[in-house]
């Protein structure tokens, strides 16, 4: 899965498109059982940070409250600009 993601990056950069769309193939493999946690989270630090709320609001299933979008925002705010 790592040379997956590396090689699309490679193809088409690390773009948001790219991210967006990998974040949700690894969300929805990581919800149905098929990776664990740790890999879900190893897998996706390759990928450029967007999407988080949306990502969080996914696995919560609900909307989530301005304190965690706040919390969200500087995690993501510490991060390297570019995860590849």
């Amino acid at each position: 899965m790592r040379s997956r993601i590396a090689r699309q990056m490679v193809w088409r950069g690390s773009t948001d498109k790219v991210a967006l769309i990998w974040h949700g193939y690894l969300g929805a493999l990581l919800e149905w059982g098929v990776i664990e946690v740790h890999v879900f989270k190893s897998l996706s630090a390759l990928l450029p940070r967007v999407g988080s709320k949306e990502l969080d609001e996914l696995f919560a299933d609900e909307s989530i409250a301005p304190e965690r979008e706040l919390e969200i925002d500087e995690f993501v705010q510490k991060q390297p600009k570019d995860m590849s």
